[in-house]
């Protein structure tokens, strides 16, 4: 994915963040207005936020796949995998 994308998700996920702190705030509770448009806000972001979340996962699951791969250990790539569906 482009780092130029990348930087935009994080920065959601910042202000997704944010957004969730504020809404906890007492002056904001008491403003209808700002709440409200706290809460529309938050709705929007969390969708995309949770999905930049899968994203990271897998991709780190991916980084951590390929350095298992190059490690070279003969065992886990051949027959390891067995053990792992044995009852």
């Amino acid at each position: 994915m482009k780092t130029s994308i990348l930087e935009k998700l994080q920065s959601l996920s910042e202000r997704y963040i944010e957004v969730g702190a504020l809404l906890g705030e007492a002056d904001v509770i008491a403003d209808q207005n700002k709440f409200r448009a706290l809460s529309k806000e938050y709705a929007e972001l969390e969708p995309v936020v949770q999905a930049h979340n899968k994203y990271c996962a897998v991709q780190e699951s991916i980084d951590e796949a390929k350095i298992l791969m190059d490690d070279g250990d003969a065992d886990m790539l051949v027959g390891g995998y067995h053990n792992l569906f044995r009852y």
